[in-house]
This record gives structure tokens, sequence and C-alpha cells, in this order.
């Protein structure tokens, strides 16, 4: 025993030389969340390790018990500047920032000032004396009740901090499990030893062996830290993340137990319901809601609250809380503000029924007039009369169209169709009505599971843009591509070619005063090429060839029309 006690000083000063490799490794890292406090630590740890170790050469009872309050102010720290870095490096700043928090800094404070002042009042220790023990300069003192609570506090205090890495590391996830087994256990072995020194347990009751059991402390730590680079993705970033998706958005959420009763809620929640959240705590949420009643755990499209004079409507989603076990512990509920939607919607039903009855029964007798004078008419006069039946006729087309815009039916059910059964009875309706002709080449066999009235409107929309404005004869074919679940339907004309303007609208899906279509028939196209969830391509390069790319099953993919 005699020949390897001695190893206590070289194992402090080795502890505390980890202690600076550990504090250079990590220099990379001193901005991360919590990174400052965790240098804090390390760094007390190297000043008691070289502390002590230098003590146990020291027989001089003055020096001896000077570094001896040296330790003591570094054990009363430690502990505080741990539990910090744990509440910082998992993202817990509120409560490291709060007041109560900080003045719990006074207790090593306090501390450190009995420590160094205790020969005047032997408050923390009584009767020190060096007492020499296999070769090195052991002390030998009696704790008073305050020494042992500060030991007790620190230990506490680190305990505490081991506790929330642990806890929060695992509880993200199996990145850094093994990681954060390490972290929760490397303040075991000082602690072990630092309740043993104090309680006077052990062969040598004048050492204190926990700066020699700081190595694998520092040892757990650089497996953590250093080997796994911890700090690059910490639990901070996560935790920051959930703050700021309930906290920081403008969507009122709020979380309530399986009886509806308030457990949280963000600012916004307490914009919309008028409440402060301390205040509206442990509340049901339905006696907050001045407006429509809101059941638990049933969702609504439409609710409406009113809030200082103020009306809202809001679409209401529940979503349940669930543990591992899968038992509901209560519900997010998520308030989507559809106001301003609902108000345009309606807006919109009011040009459509406008656009519908009032605007199509005025063309119509404009049309029948300029008709009439057409006939009677003759030289320029017969001219300007032709020229406003051909507008009022563009423009009552363009009517209908933005009619059947309107109506078309997004939600229709997918049916079986013969595809070309369903393109020749559109192109034989569109021939009689233009001068041209279309050939059709497609298989009789092609069944495409789709929406009727859509498709129907794709197909009329394409041949009739290629009549219109492009050279006969019109060539409309359709193809399986791959393994049969994509048709790729094509319309080629021998026109100009579509203006690019006009394909830089659609592209870019909106259109302004200065940059827009001549008419919706392109719209068309395009919506409802993506409401059948296909794609659209445009090839100008020698007249206009356009591709769809439908699924054959339509009830199978996911539709676009929502993104377009």
């Amino acid at each position: 025993m005699a020949a390897t006690v001695p190893w206590l000083a070289l194992g402090s000063f080795t502890s505390g030389v980890g202690s600076l490799y550990l504090l250079s490794r990590l220099r990379r890292h001193w901005g991360q969340p919590g990174a400052k406090w965790f240098v804090a630590t390390i760094t007390t740890m190297a000043v008691w390790c070289f502390t002590y170790g230098t003590a146990l050469f020291v027989y001089d009872r003055t020096i001896r018990l000077a570094l001896e309050m040296v330790g003591w102010v570094c054990l009363s720290w430690i502990g505080f500047f741990f539990v910090s870095f744990a509440l910082g490096y998992t993202g817990r700043t509120a409560i490291l920032g709060s007041r109560w928090f900080q003045s719990t800094a006074l207790l090593p404070a306090a501390a450190s000032a009995l420590a160094l002042t205790n020969p005047r009042h032997s408050l923390l220790w009584t009767g020190f004396s060096v007492d020499p023990t296999f070769g090195v300069a052991g002390a030998t003192y009696t704790l008073r009740p305050l020494g042992s609570l500060a030991v007790l506090v620190t230990t506490l205090l680190v305990s505490f901090g081991t506790l929330l890495v642990f806890d929060t590391v695992v509880s993200y996830g199996p990145l850094y499990r093994r990681e954060a087994i390490a972290v929760g256990l490397s303040p075991l072995p000082p602690g072990f030893a630092l309740l043993a020194w104090a309680g006077g347990i052990g062969p040598a009751p004048s050492l204190n062996f926990t700066t020699l059991l700081f190595l694998p402390h520092i040892a757990l730590d650089a497996y953590a830290f250093v080997r796994s680079d911890m700090f690059e993705f910490h639990p901070a970033t996560r935790r920051a993340g959930e703050r700021a998706a309930i906290d920081d958005i403008a969507t009122p959420v709020a979380i309530v137990d399986v009886a509806g009763r308030l457990v949280n809620l963000n600012p916004a929640a307490e914009t919309m319901l008028a409440v402060e959240k301390r205040a509206a705590l442990t509340d049901p949420l339905d006696d907050l809601l001045v407006g429509d009643e809101l059941p638990l755990g049933t969702d609504r499209d439409r609710l409406g609250v009113e809030n200082r004079e103020r009306y809202r409507e809001y679409k209401v989603q529940w979503t349940p809380l669930r543990n591992e076990r899968d038992t509901n512990l209560g519900y997010t509920v998520v308030f989507q503000d559809i106001t301003d939607e609902l108000r345009r919607e309606r807006r919109l039903e009011v040009l459509n029924r406008f656009l519908r009855h009032n605007v199509r029964n005025e063309t119509v007798v404009i049309q029948a007039r300029a008709e009439l004078l057409t006939g009677a008419l003759d030289g320029e006069l017969g001219n300007h009369a032709d020229t406003i039946d051909r507008a009022i006729a563009r423009l009552a087309e363009s009517g209908e169209k933005a009619r059947t815009l309107s109506e078309m039916g997004a939600d229709e059910g997918v049916e079986a169709i013969p595809f070309r059964d369903r393109v020749v009875d559109v192109v034989e309706s569109l021939e009689a009505d233009h001068d041209g002709s279309v050939t059709v080449t497609i298989p009789d066999d092609l069944t495409l599971w789709t929406q009727p009235s859509v498709l129907a409107v794709l197909v009329r929309n394409l041949v009739e843009n290629a009549l219109e404005h492009g050279d006969v004869p019109v060539a409309v074919t359709a193809t399986v591509s791959g393994p049969g679940d994509e048709i790729h339907f094509t319309v080629e004309d021998g026109g100009e070619g579509i203006p690019d303007h006009e394909l830089g609208v659609l592209e870019r899906g909106r259109e302004t005063d200065l940059d827009h279509g001549r008419g919706v028939g392109l719209w068309l196209i395009r919506w409802t090429t993506t409401t059948l969830a296909g794609d659209l391509d445009f090839d100008t390069s020698d007249g206009t060839t356009v591709t769809v790319r439908l699924p054959r099953d339509r009830s199978a993919v996911r539709s676009r029309a929502s993104v377009d």
C-alpha cells in the first residue's frame, strides 16, 4: 500500500493535465450552447487537481492550509458550473437566465467566502493539522455541519446536471445514447470519492481521492465530447426548434389534457383567446371560446371565435398526444385562421354568379344585335358590325371557359374511361365547328382510370387551341410509357407556336398587369393537368407540340393542384 499511495499526487497532476487537454480539444466548440460553463467546470477541475497534487508535498501547516482552502473554493463552484453547463447544453436557457437560478450562485460564493475565512470562525471545519500518510502530506480536520452541507450541495448540483444531460440526450434518440451514458457515468467516480472523504470512510481519511478519480471522469467526457462531437449536435437545437414550432409561429396552438383543460398555449393562442397563459392554465379550452362550442377531440372545418368585438373563423385540428405505451395523454389543438380565405371564396361566388348570369345574358343580347346589324349594313359600317360580332363571340367563349374553370369538379370521382372513344367524341364536335381536321392515333384498348369531366375539358382545350392557332392537320396521339402506369398524350400542330411570354406566365403560375396571357384556355390546360396529377410540356421549336403525361390510374397518385 505504501508503495502505491504516492501515485495519488501523480494521479492528481495527471488529472489536471487531462483537463487541460480536454479544454484544448474543445476550443472550437466554445461558442456552442453550454460550452462556456463546461470550460468553467473543467478549468475548476484542473485548478483543484494541480492544487491538491502540490499540497500533498507541502508539510508546512500554513501553506498546506492555504492550498486546502483553494481546493474548497473549487469544490464549492464545480457543482454550480456543471449544472449551468447542463442547462445550457440541453437548451434550457430560460432557466439558466432566470433570476432565481442566478441567485443560486450565492451558495458557492458564500461557501468560498467561508472557506477562505475559516481560520477566523471555523464554520466549515475545525482542528486542521498536517497528517503525513503513506509518504505524502495528508490533512486531518473535522467537518462542521456547514462544511458537510457545502459538500452535499455540490453533490446534488452535479447529480442534477448529470440527470439533465442523460435524460435529454437519451430521450432525443439513439444518435448519442452511448455517449450520454458516458456523460451520466463520468461524475460517479469522483462523486463517490468526495462523499467517502467527507464521511471519513476508507483506509486513509486524511487523503482525498477525488482528484485522482477525476481521471475516469475526464476520459468519459473526452469519449463523449471529443470523439463523437456531441457539441456539434446538441439537444439545444432540437429544444429550440420545438419551442419555435409552437411559441414562435403565428398559428394559435393549444395543448390540453384528456379532459380538455389547458396545459400549454402559445402567444398566438393567447391573442386569439384574449387570455394570459398563466391565468388560463387548467381552464377548460371550450370555456375560453366566445362563440361556437368546441367538443373535445372533434375537428371543425369552421369555428367562429369572438374576441374584443372581432369575429374570426378558424379551422380546428385535434392531434392526440400518446406516450410509448400508446396511452392518450391529451391533444394538440391547432387553429388555422381561414377568415380571409372564406371572404375570398364568398367574393368569388358573387363574381361567378355575376359572370354566369349577368355577363352571359348581356353578351347574348349584344351578339344578337351585332348579327342583325351585320346583315342589315353594308360597306364600312357592316365591317364594324362584323368586328363587334366576332369580338363578342370571343368574349362569350372566354366566359364559357371561365365558367368551366369555376365549376370544374376537382373532387370528381375516378372512373374507367376508354380513352380513344372519349378523344374521338371531343374531336368530332370540334371539327364540326372549325375549318380543320384532326388525326387521332390512340390504341383502341387504352383505358384510363381518371376524372371524366376534367379529362374532357383538358382534351377539348388542347385540340381547340391547336385548331384555332395552328395549321392543319392537327395530330393527336397517345402512347403508354414505362411499365404501363403513365400515358403520353400529345397534340401537335404546324402553327407559329405559342408565344414565349404566354408560356412564361404559365411557368410562373401568375399574371400581372403587364405580363398576361390572351385568355383562359392555356390556364384550363394547366389546371386540368395538375388536377389529374399529370405533367405538362410545350415544344415550340417546330409548330406547337403539347405533351401531357397522365397516370393511368389517377386514384393512385396525389394531385399537384394544391401546389399549382
